[in-house]
């Protein structure tokens, strides 16, 4: 319990797909353990699941998941055609989060945020609150060990990504800036120069990866904290029928892309049977957005919906996914081998990064995998030295960023405070 003052009051705002929110919850569940409030502010269709956790909920922006199947544009790797459709969101989106987070924030300590709720530090300085920014990766943040994350092309010279970076902060003001300063004239706020400054500031964010494995640039000089991942504790427990499957054979091969659809996804069952035909492996299906596994599969798989991947990701042989941030955790956590085809935005970052340590076989992209790509892919992955991915998954199972994150609020706060 926090014994160092009054209770706080904290709103969670996270807007995206699960993989923006669920660290949310998990934040919110040792904040609650410590006796503070918490109000999470997502998108509408995560109100069910922070009820059934007893956490007080408001709905801010839209679903995403709906916006994403109007505009499957996003779901490449084609950096020009991914900003277009980011404008498109974000001219809509920025003037509505700042309509529903001002009265949602008002009475509150503090605000966290994470994902897309570009609008919070505006919305903190209008109502005089401290605010703190959770990313979820540390490529968002400028440097010339890495393009930025709308590239997909990883392990160019230095030079090249400091171009890239440059452009993109051109182009990502010259999209999104007078969005933002319109919305902030209508909170009274004067305009902003440079989006980047404005949404990063140097003391306002921490970057919930492992430090280890998604090492600072040392040029960012200790202004962005880690504090490694912020797991959630799922009370959902395993379906029955699962977890017999699960014990009554080898451990299979699970494939799952969260949040991922449209066309990257389309053709992955085909590619997936075909590369699994000769192995005699058999496959665990992960809906997910894309609905995998829907039609027939082989005889011997198996598809499932949302299953728990703490408890499910250590009964696997190798666990091929889209890389993103939640999944690409879990997975490292449990210390079970990796394949990663990388859709979009940060999966191409996390993947290359993988490769480096010798924790995943490299990145085949999913738009362009091909089935015996594929089923080398695993065979690698299965057979990679089991030493790194014990070392990592040892120090995961050791770092608390939760309460990390609590209590840095609580210190936010108490500075402040009179």
């Amino acid at each position: 319990m926090f014994d160092s003052g009054r209770p706080l009051r904290v709103v969670l705002a996270s807007v995206g797909s699960r993989g923006d929110v669920q660290p949310m919850l998990a934040l919110a569940q040792t904040l609650r353990a410590r006796g503070h409030t918490v109000l999470i502010a997502a998108p509408p269709n995560f109100a069910e699941w922070a009820g059934a956790l007893g956490f007080e909920f408001a709905p801010l922006s839209e679903d995403i998941q709906a916006f994403l199947a109007e505009n499957s544009d996003i779901m490449t790797g084609r950096p020009l055609k991914m900003l277009r459709v980011i404008n498109i969101y974000f001219r809509k989106q920025i003037p509505l989060q700042a309509q529903q987070l001002v009265p949602i924030c008002r009475g509150a300590d503090v605000i966290v945020w994470g994902g897309l709720a570009l609008c919070v530090p505006s919305v903190a300085e209008h109502l005089g609150l401290p605010e703190l920014c959770v990313l979820y990766s540390n490529c968002v943040l400028p440097s010339s060990q890495h393009p930025p994350p709308n590239i997909p092309w990883h392990g160019l010279p230095r030079w090249i990504n400091t171009l890239f970076w440059n452009i993109n902060h051109l182009l990502v003001d010259l999209l999104l800036r007078g969005f933002v300063n319109t919305m902030r004239a209508g909170l009274g706020l004067p305009p902003m120069a440079r989006l980047r400054d404005h949404l990063l500031e140097a003391g306002t964010v921490v970057i919930a990866a492992d430090e280890e494995l998604f090492p600072p640039d040392p040029q960012w000089q200790g202004r962005y904290p880690y504090v490694n991942y912020l797991f959630f504790d799922d009370p959902t427990p395993l379906d029955p029928e699962l977890d017999a499957w699960l014990a009554t054979g080898e451990p299979p091969v699970y494939i799952g892309f969260g949040s991922m659809s449209g066309k990257g996804t389309d053709r992955i069952e085909r590619i997936l049977v075909e590369a699994l035909a000769a192995s005699g492996r058999r496959c665990l299906v992960d809906a997910g957005w894309a609905g995998l596994g829907a039609g027939a599969l082989p005889t011997g798989w198996r598809s499932v919906r949302g299953a728990p991947h703490a408890a499910l990701f250590a009964r696997v042989a190798v666990v091929v996914h889209h890389g993103g941030s939640g999944t690409t955790a879990q997975a490292l956590r449990a210390g079970v081998p990796q394949v990663l085809l990388p859709l979009i935005l940060d999966q191409f970052h996390h993947a290359h990064r993988l490769h480096l340590a010798g924790l995943a076989p490299a990145a085949l992209p999913m738009e362009k995998v091909s089935a015996a790509a594929l089923a080398q892919a695993i065979e690698t992955a299965i057979h990679l030295p089991e030493g790194p991915r014990m070392t990592a998954a040892l120090r995961l199972r050791q770092s608390d960023a939760r309460l990390q994150i609590a209590l840095r609020l609580e210190s936010l706060v108490a500075a402040r405070s009179p």
